[in-house]
């Protein structure tokens, strides 16, 4: 049983890194759609888009590096910790899985305060640069709750096999 822990642990950290990397790679985009529409955009409605792109892709790129580079050597601290003690690894990794559960219910419902943002601002601001803000907002929120659909299915199965290693 404490060998499909550590299984499943190889599978959270593997998942965590190409998680860094797609969110990274999503972000590095953004950024390449903010300089064209920079360079090519004419228009008004084009040109408000530049800094709000510009700024969602950046915070994805952050946010994508910062992710793989914290997972990029985790592998073997988990390992040297679970040959160490299986059961105390399992406990520690049950307290953790279940300390970061919140962050789903916090991504969600910014996700929909940036969506309700933006339709508000569609309603009542004619304004390119508001509606420029808006689809920043909307981008922001659509690409977290894609990123923790994701994460919150890989943080339920791994605590599902933490409980099953400790029972």
């Amino acid at each position: 049983m404490q060998t499909n822990l550590f299984h499943a642990t190889q599978q959270w950290i593997k998942g965590e890194l190409l998680e860094g990397i797609i969110v990274a790679l999503f972000g590095i985009l953004t950024i390449g759609m903010a300089v064209a529409l920079w360079q090519y955009g004419k228009s008004p409605a084009a040109r408000s888009l530049v800094i709000p792109v510009l700024l969602c892709g950046m915070a994805y790129t952050g946010i994508g590096l910062s992710l793989y580079l914290n997972n990029r050597g985790a592998e073997a601290r988990y390992e040297q910790a679970f040959r160490a003690n299986p059961t105390e690894f399992a406990v520690k990794e049950k307290s953790r899985v279940e300390g970061f559960g919140y962050m789903y219910v916090i991504s969600k419902t910014v996700a929909t305060v940036a969506f309700l943002f933006t339709l508000l601002i569609f309603w009542f601001s004619p304004s390119p640069t508001w509606q420029g803000i808006g689809i920043g907002l909307s981008l922001f929120g659509l690409a977290g709750l894609a990123v923790d659909f994701f994460s919150q299915h890989r943080a339920e199965a791994y605590y599902r096999a933490i409980l099953a290693a400790l029972s």
